[in-house]
């Protein structure tokens, strides 16, 4: 013997009776019974009877007499997030009531004129369904949004917390350094401090990965030379170019050596990202490193000879979709983190990334972002 069927209870907010009384008749002819409709003549009766009741549906009628609209009540109700889905009623046959129904949030639109039984049960199992299916999916999404927020708090603990012992291991490889007597000595320290930069970098990357992320990241103009910054950040990684016998060219315009007006924080931090990689993924040959500034455009360029990426990473940096992968045949061509932050940075400052590059040929790597020249900043 099959269970006995749950009866649904149905909420029909309609102030004409004879329209009640031929959907009454149609649902009380389907065999098993299925539902029981539980009326209210106005808007406040059905508010009164939401509080009180386990409400599977309502069928609300467009227009009640009271002067008030079945769609601002659907709206009151929450649209498709209130607590049992809506269905509209109304004689009036249009393609455009329809779509507005929809988009304030019932589940469907029944023309009273085509009732049937049939077609009252159909609507009424679709807005039952679709509207359990759609609670499920807002509350996956909801424990989803709070699990990687609890992930970014954990990732900005740890990397906060790391990056402090990192630096000090810097200034100990230092201070090892200068005491040591043999050159194989001097090189195996030499090694561990590049490792040690190396990790402090990620960290740092990470820390700003988890800040843009959460919405952070500001940007603050001031005047600045971008041949200087350049030029500065060239010789910042000299140590480690000598050391794996790599030489940095630059070819900066004359227009490099004016006085602009931009974020050089961020712009540093954007172009010692690209420097790094290129040292970073490079055994040996030329780097170069072009810089020019054209109607208030300043576009670097960034050319290795290194392991170079496969189109699909580059597209999925490019596009803001890269995401960290398992350790396996691309971990030598790195994860992605630094060009995705340089890329997240460029558009805060209304910029973009350049990147290119073929695997096994190299990486040309850069980024254009608008300045405004120091004494026409000034005049404005």
């Amino acid at each position: 013997m099959a269970p006995a069927q749950d009866i649904l209870k149905i909420l029909v907010l309609e102030d004409d009776d004879l329209d009640f009384q031929v959907l009454e008749r149609h649902v009380g002819s389907l065999f098993p019974r299925r539902y029981d409709l539980i009326r209210a003549k106005c808007a406040n009766d059905a508010r009164d009877m939401i509080t009180g009741i386990d409400i599977a549906a309502a069928l609300i009628d467009y227009r009640l007499s009271d002067g008030n609209s079945g769609l601002d009540f659907i709206k009151e109700l929450g649209g498709r997030e209130a607590d049992f889905p809506s269905i509209i009623l109304t004689g009036i046959d249009s393609g455009i009531l329809n779509q507005e129904a929809i988009l304030t949030g019932a589940y469907d639109y029944i023309d009273k004129i085509a009732l049937t039984r049939e077609l009252v049960d159909r609507s009424i199992q679709f807005a039952i369904s679709s509207h359990k299916y759609e609670r499920q999916l807002r509350n996956s999404m909801k424990e989803a949004e709070e699990q990687a927020a609890i992930n970014r708090e954990i990732l900005a603990v740890v990397s906060h917390e790391m990056q402090s012992p990192v630096s000090s291991l810097i200034g100990y490889c230092d201070q090892i350094a200068e005491s040591c007597q043999t050159d194989g000595t001097r090189l195996s320290i030499g090694k561990m401090k590049v490792a040690a930069v190396h990790l402090e970098d990620f960290l740092r990357n990470l820390s700003e990965y988890v800040r843009l992320n959460k919405g952070g990241g500001e940007i603050c103009n001031g005047e600045f030379r971008p041949q200087s910054l350049l030029q500065e950040t060239i010789e910042f990684f000299s140590p480690y170019t000598k050391h794996k016998e790599i030489t940095v060219q630059s070819e900066f315009d004359p227009s490099t050596s004016e006085m602009f007006v931009g974020d050089s924080v961020r712009i540093r931090q954007v172009l010692i990202n690209l420097v790094k990689n290129a040292v970073k993924y490079s055994d040996m040959g030329t780097i170069t490193v072009s810089a020019s500034i054209d109607n208030g455009v300043f576009t670097v360029l960034v050319k290795d000879n290194g392991v170079g990426m496969s189109e699909e990473k580059v597209a999925a940096i490019l596009d803001g979709s890269n995401k960290w992968q398992r350790p396996g045949k691309e971990l030598r061509s790195g994860l992605g983190l630094g060009l995705s932050i340089c890329a997240r940075l460029l558009q805060l400052m209304r910029g973009k990334l350049i990147l290119e590059s073929t695997p096994g040929h190299g990486t040309t790597a850069g980024f254009e972002v608008p300045l405004t020249k120091a004494s026409a900043a000034v005049a404005a």
